[in-house]
């Protein structure tokens, strides 16, 4: 069986929306049948928060809502946005004949 921190990330998977705990809480409930004790989904979501490859966001009024957020595979450098800065500019220059 799944440990309840899995059960949690696998409902913010499949669902990307935010939600509160108790949300999350009556889906798990409802998929699997299992009723967690009364601060599972709070446990769970600090379990989740140190793994280095799960982003989880919440907002800051009450009732909080989470969601998890995928981080994108094309995060550039510095070096690359600079390298693509230039490219832009030069084109640019091109353009309206100043090179």
């Amino acid at each position: 069986m799944k440990s309840y921190p899995e059960l949690v990330l696998e409902e913010l998977q499949r669902d990307n929306t935010p939600r509160t705990s108790a949300q999350i809480e009556a889906q798990i409930t409802a998929r699997t049948g299992v009723t967690p004790h009364k601060t599972a989904v709070h446990g769970a979501i600090i379990a989740l928060r140190k793994r280095p490859n799960v982003h989880l966001i919440h907002t800051l009024t009450n009732p909080r809502k989470y969601s998890l957020v995928v981080p994108s595979a094309t995060v550039k450098t510095p070096a690359e946005i600079n390298a693509e800065f230039e490219r832009n500019l030069w084109a640019v220059r091109q353009g309206r004949g100043q090179v």
